[in-house]
């Protein structure tokens, strides 16, 4: 036989046997594969120990709120596991202090299978990895991650929102945010192509410390479901501080979401996306409109005798013929906002309170904020306008209660409520004259004064505000008596006040329940006060030497 042609068609069989062997091993694999579910595949095909890198949280002042913090994973190739040991794996599981969160029948079932890959836990700590990685047991491994971890546990909870896992893989894992400020800037914070990417809030850590205690210590006081507040800088629009309560811990945001009831449920911001008809706090309004119309000044006097409209009654509980403006507002007089609103007009009622954004979602930067309930402007007719004059008829959330004030008290400029610390102040399209605003500091000034938030008087400071009611509605439609939402919304310190901060307390009383004991006045007023009080130092604001120079009241 001729050597070269021998050598050729050996080398020729020789390349044919190893491309049989490549399709073989092929399709072998191919097989091995579409056996293991879609998300082992993405965990075989990364083996790298890159971590998905995601940007702090800090607050105004860089005190620490979010980051993210080294962390390990527990998974398993049960196919691997001698299942003989699972049973002593998992009591020595169990001894790891501090103990790693395990649903001890779930692994027992996993492990038990002949899956080629399941999670055991997705997040522990460093030292617990160390613990798990003495226990000898075959198929059981742990990696390495990044971990979202929030230092100051239940504070700023509605805030910050929390993070979970997204794409998860044995050696990194990516980190979402899934609600409130983690969710609205998560692309932002994932950004890390050269460095993290921080993110700074308008919040302050000691302001948001002192309101949550308050707060908790009003609702325990006064026996109520729940509680908000919010502190807001007039001019910049600045969320200083924000509470809703019950509130929840973001690094165990999981255990929280299998709590059916919206009405207290730990998640519900109850400052943003809870809708309140908040009552006698829109009184100011009526009045502030119709200084600006000027219709009225605020030693003007003004009726306060049942008003008819349509086939429709309105009184109060205790009236005078007449009261000065300045007068019937302390006294929370609803005639008397009637007729300021007549005085207005419907459509000038309307503009006047959209231009104070009551019409529409605030524009925070939380995805979790509703959309405010108002009459369609056909239907906003002559009854309308004298309930929604007294606050009935139309429904806004807290913040859009301290927005709205704010922009009254700043002398009169447009504000946007923010959660990003601001550079400075940007002066926005003007809602009422600047005379108007100090009208209406005036009249809130004198509600604590003289009218019917005297509990909050506080030597040394000059607060303002006005008190309000927002009775629940019963499932039959009407209005309960006896279960309502207890608001304040005040203004502080002075004549040129920086500060707003409305407080709302659920189904608050001061004692047995009686109609007195669940109004403003006796639970959410004084309340505020204290929080006051002890946010002044807090906030650089000194005391004055004198109590505010009292308003004489006129009255015939």
């Amino acid at each position: 036989m001729d050597p070269v042609s021998t050598r050729s068609a050996r080398l020729n069989l020789l390349i044919g046997f190893i491309l049989m062997a490549f399709v073989a091993v092929g399709i072998r694999m191919a097989s091995f594969v579409s056996d293991v579910d879609p998300q082992t595949r993405l965990i075989r095909s990364e083996n790298t120990n890159q971590v998905f890198s995601r940007g702090d949280i800090l607050d105004r002042n860089g005190v620490l709120l979010a980051s993210n913090l080294p962390a390990h994973s527990i998974y398993a190739h049960p196919h691997e596991v001698e299942k003989n040991m699972i049973d002593e794996f998992l009591n020595e599981l169990e001894k790891i202090n501090p103990p790693i969160n395990i649903d001890r029948a779930k692994i027992e079932k996993d492990l038990l299978s002949d899956r080629k890959f399941v999670w055991l836990s997705n997040k522990i700590s460093p030292d617990q990895s160390q613990q798990v990685n003495k226990i000898l047991i075959k198929g059981v491994y742990t990696g390495e991650r990044e971990a979202r971890v929030y230092p100051n546990g239940r504070l700023a909870s509605h805030i910050l929102g929390g993070a979970s896992f997204g794409e998860e893989h044995v050696h990194k894992a990516e980190i979402i945010g899934v609600a409130g400020v983690e969710k609205y800037f998560n692309e932002l914070l994932n950004q890390n192509d050269l460095k993290r990417t921080n993110l700074t809030l308008s919040i302050d850590v000691g302001a948001q410390q002192i309101l949550t205690e308050m707060l908790d210590l009003g609702i325990k006081r006064f026996g109520a479901k729940g509680g908000s507040a919010v502190l807001m800088n007039v001019h910049t629009g600045e969320v200083i501080a924000m509470v809703s309560l019950p509130d929840f811990d973001p690094n165990r945001r999981s255990e929280f979401l299998s709590i059916e009831s919206q009405e207290h449920n730990p998640l519900f911001n109850m400052v943003t996306q809870g809708t309140y008809e908040l009552g006698s706090t829109f009184k100011i309004f009526s009045a502030a409109m119709a200084l600006e119309e000027n219709i009225v000044q605020t030693e003007s006097m003004i009726s306060t005798l049942p008003i008819k409209i349509k086939h429709k009654q309105f009184s109060d509980k205790k009236y005078h013929n007449e009261l000065t403006v300045m007068e019937a507002i302390a006294r929370s007089k609803n005639t008397a906002s009637i007729r300021m609103a007549l005085g207005v007009g419907n459509e000038k009622q309307r503009k006047f309170l959209m231009d104070l954004g009551l019409g529409k979602k605030c524009e925070i930067q939380l995805h979790e904020a509703a959309i405010p309930s108002a009459p369609e402007p056909r239907k906003w007719n002559d009854v309308a306008l004298a309930t929604i004059s007294f606050g009935h008829g139309i429904s806004v959330t807290p913040l859009h209660l301290a927005t709205a004030y704010s922009m009254l008290v700043n002398g009169g400029y447009e504000i946007k409520p923010t959660l990003l610390r601001a550079e400075g102040v940007e002066e926005g399209r003007r809602i009422i004259a600047h005379e108007t605003s100090r009208d209406v500091v005036s009249l809130l000034l004198n509600v604590v004064n003289n009218g019917t938030a005297r509990e909050t008087r506080i030597e040394g400071y000059q607060i303002g505000g006005k008190t309000g009611t927002s009775e629940k509605i019963g499932s039959d439609g009407n209005y309960l008596e006896d279960k309502n939402f207890v608001i304040f919304a005040s203004v502080f310190s002075g004549k040129e006040p920086n500060y707003s901060l409305v407080v709302m307390l659920d189904e608050a009383s001061s004692g047995d329940g009686s109609e007195y004991q669940r109004q403003a006045g006796s639970t959410v007023v004084p309340l505020t006060g204290e929080i006051i009080a002890r946010l002044g130092p807090m906030l650089g604001l000194i005391p004055e030497n004198r109590i505010a120079e009292e308003i004489i009241l006129a009255s015939k």
